[in-house]
């Protein structure tokens, strides 16, 4: 701090008072005229500031009323420049609580106040903000060594923070949609979820929002099929990424572009997953918790959805149409299934594209077996594998095996059977209750009352 001192002009004045006054009235005036130029002094269209000796002080702080000012080198006081770690305005106050525009030396409440400029915040004791967070009107902002409000993606302490765009600075919280975040990706829109720290969702398999599920993947949101496996960390429910089931489509999720990115859940028309289903064809899918149905091993598996029974191949697409599932007891058995998927029971007319034909079936109604091709004697048509057995047209007669029995059926499925009082002429020591068939290969058929061939 350097002093400069006045004294000898006001000792001056002094002097010449005292020339013709006594010695008591010389002292007193001395010492008014002393304490005049104390303190603040308004001189030269300036303020400046003396010490109790009359020295004028410069490089230094000085107080006024409830505001602190700066004198430079000169004594004056200092204006829209930065000092040291504080900063006076226009007047000369040190600011505190303000936004200082370095640049355009110029203070503002926000930092949104002019364009293309760096900012620098001062706290409550006037000193600048550096190298920490700061809650300014209910935001947060990040400070960096040299005291610059950062924008844009922040990499701190092995986070990733958005502060929004330029002049603003503001960290952001929630879905914010960023043109880029990694280096490795051309898409132009990118949905990043930033958690009530502000902290970016980098990896994270179905994360709740708001009450819907969400993947994440090096901070990106994730749609359509997802492999969890290639997603590093866990759920928020404690699921890990990865699957140890033999089948790779246990390892895939699915989540809704049209909702959002939100997890899949219900019926879906949609391609399957790449090197899994056949590329290109749709196919219909279901969903729960995003994971799809499937038969975790080769072949078919019912599932049942809505009170209604649907299979899924290993691949997780619906299946339609006559099907052959392998049963709990290791055994095979025919379904069949319509154009919506869902398994039919009961008796069914069912086109055969290779034959060019309808054909009738009929499928257990109820019971363990529901669905299942009936196999047996059923409204005088006897079924095999619930395919209905008829003769060749060619041969008239044709006997059709049904577990254990053999019965003779005609051309259109009807079983052949003997009334209560025929005999046969083949097999006469039968007695009555039996009845010959012949084919047009002249060969005879006997057969009962059931029309089981003797």
């Amino acid at each position: 701090m350097r002093k400069t001192t006045k004294l000898i002009a006001v000792l001056s004045a002094a002097a010449m008072i005292a020339v013709s006054a006594p010695n008591v009235m010389r002292s007193s005036f001395l010492m008014e005229a002393y304490a005049a130029e104390n303190g603040w002094v308004e001189e030269d269209g300036g303020w400046h500031f003396y010490d109790e000796d009359g020295y004028m002080e410069s490089n230094t702080w000085k107080k006024r009323g409830n505001d602190w000012y700066y004198l430079n080198d000169d004594g004056d006081v200092t204006v829209n420049e930065r000092v040291d770690e504080y900063y006076v305005d226009g007047d000369g106050k040190m600011v505190k609580n303000k936004w200082v525009s370095p640049e355009g030396e110029e203070t503002y409440d926000s930092p949104d106040s002019a364009a293309d400029t760096e900012w620098n915040y001062f706290d409550k004791n006037g000193k600048i903000v550096t190298s920490k967070w700061m809650s300014v009107n209910n935001n947060w902002y990040y400070f960096d060594g040299d005291g610059i409000m950062q924008t844009g993606l922040l990499e701190l302490d092995g986070e990733t923070y958005y502060l929004g765009a330029e002049n603003d600075g503001a960290r952001r919280t929630g879905w914010v949609l960023l043109e880029e975040i990694t280096e490795d990706t051309d898409d132009e829109g990118i949905w990043c979820y930033f958690d009530q720290d502000g902290k970016l969702v980098k990896d994270q398999i179905d994360r709740k929002i708001d009450g819907f599920y969400y993947t994440f993947k090096d901070g990106q949101m994730q749609t359509g099929w997802v492999k969890v496996s290639d997603t590093a960390g866990g759920s928020s429910d404690g699921e890990e990424g990865g699957s140890s089931a033999s089948n790779p489509l246990a390892d895939y999720r699915y989540y809704d572009k049209e909702l959002g990115g939100k997890r899949a859940s219900g019926w879906y028309v949609i391609e399957g997953v790449e090197g899994i289903s056949e590329e290109g064809e749709e196919y219909y899918f279901y969903f729960k918790d995003g994971k799809p149905y499937y038969s975790e091993a080769e072949g078919l598996e019912l599932f049942n959805i809505n009170s209604e029974r649907y299979a899924f191949n290993e691949k997780g697409e619906m299946q339609t149409g006559l099907q052959k599932l392998t049963t709990k007891d290791g055994t095979e058995a025919n379904y069949y299934f319509g154009d919506d998927g869902i398994m039919k029971t009961g008796k069914q007319t069912i086109y055969d594209e290779d034959l060019e034909e309808n054909q009738i079936w009929y499928f257990y109604p109820s019971g363990s077996k529901k669905g299942q091709g009936y196999t047996g004697e059923k409204d005088n048509r006897v079924y095999a594998g619930g395919l209905m057995k008829k003769a060749d047209p060619e041969l008239r007669y044709e006997p059709v095996q049904a577990g254990d029995k053999t019965y003779l059926v005609n051309t259109s499925g009807t079983i052949q059977k003997s009334s209560a009082s025929s005999t046969s002429d083949a097999k006469p020591e039968l007695g009555k209750g039996f009845r010959d068939y012949k084919d047009s290969n002249d060969t005879v058929w006997t057969v009962d009352t059931e029309g089981i061939i003797q």
